[in-house]
């Protein structure tokens, strides 16, 4: 029951990062990067993204220009969803297995204990958009473009849309 808000985030105002790749050996191999992550919301490697949020929430837009394998670090408490926007990808599990992602597909990841997300990309020009969180172990009711989190909820939503007191 928050005031909508707007945030203008820009282009120039989202920091990015290099990346490197991988190793068979596991080892980061910093001679050229690999690609970039640019960090809208949270933050990678130190660097903060622009957005505020009301949760702890990570917001990472991945390109990766050659095929290679990559390891981000993520926080082991988030879960994490990853949608290749272009390219694709299969992201390596602790156990080495490889689940294989295709452009406009999604994977939805529920992190146990790891640090990392793991990712091959199977071709150049990898475009990966990443976001993740703490899960905040809430009930969730939705109705139209309303998401609460009980159905009372939604009716004093809709209420307030219908009066003019949205927002207010």
């Amino acid at each position: 029951m928050t005031m909508p808000g707007y945030q203008p985030i820009v282009d120039s105002d989202i920091p990015s990062v290099d990346i490197f790749a991988k190793t068979d050996n596991g080892d980061s191999c910093n001679v050229d990067a690999v690609g970039k992550v640019r960090v809208v919301a949270g933050s990678f490697q130190g660097i903060k993204g622009q957005a505020s949020t009301f949760s702890p929430v990570e917001l990472w837009d991945v390109s990766i220009n050659e095929p290679s394998t990559v390891e981000l670090p993520f926080p082991d408490n988030y879960n994490c969803i990853l949608f290749v926007r272009r390219g694709k990808i299969d992201v390596i599990g602790s156990d080495e297995k490889k689940k294989h992602v295709g452009a406009q597909a999604v994977a939805i990841m529920e992190k146990s204990g790891g640090s990392t997300v793991r990712i091959e990309s199977g071709e150049a020009d990898t475009s990966v958009l990443i976001m993740g969180g703490q899960p905040l172990n809430e009930p969730i009711a939705a109705r139209g473009p309303f998401v609460m989190n009980t159905f009372d909820e939604i009716m004093q939503a809709n209420r307030d849309y219908q009066t003019g007191n949205f927002g207010t």
